[in-house]
């Protein structure tokens, strides 16, 4: 199953060229755009703690890693605002005790 934070992450990531970010092309890379772990050293981050947030797995991620993220990948403030909803989803409401009754 993919999480919705997964896919977004994963477009975005595609999108952004090695050589834009000052790191070596490469040949051999099986899909387009930046590794997870050449994200994770570009935000100043653990590459296991971005894959645990593009999993959806990292609960209550700071704004400076969501900002370092968003740098990194280009996201204008739309993509960049979609991002902080992706990262920290609303709690779900507790259930209605008087529903429960009926």
């Amino acid at each position: 199953m993919t999480s919705e934070i997964g896919e977004f992450l994963r477009a975005k990531r595609e999108r952004v060229a090695p050589e834009e970010r000052g790191l070596p092309a490469g040949g051999g890379r099986r899909v387009p755009g930046l590794r997870r772990e050449e994200v994770a050293l570009l935000a100043g981050i653990s590459p296991d703690y971005y894959v645990r947030l593009e999993q959806g797995r990292a609960r209550a991620a700071s704004d400076q890693v969501l900002d370092a993220i968003s740098r990194v990948l280009s996201l204008d403030d739309v993509e960049r605002d979609h991002l902080r909803v992706l990262a920290r989803p609303a709690p779900s409401p507790a259930p209605d005790a008087r529903s429960s009754r009926d």
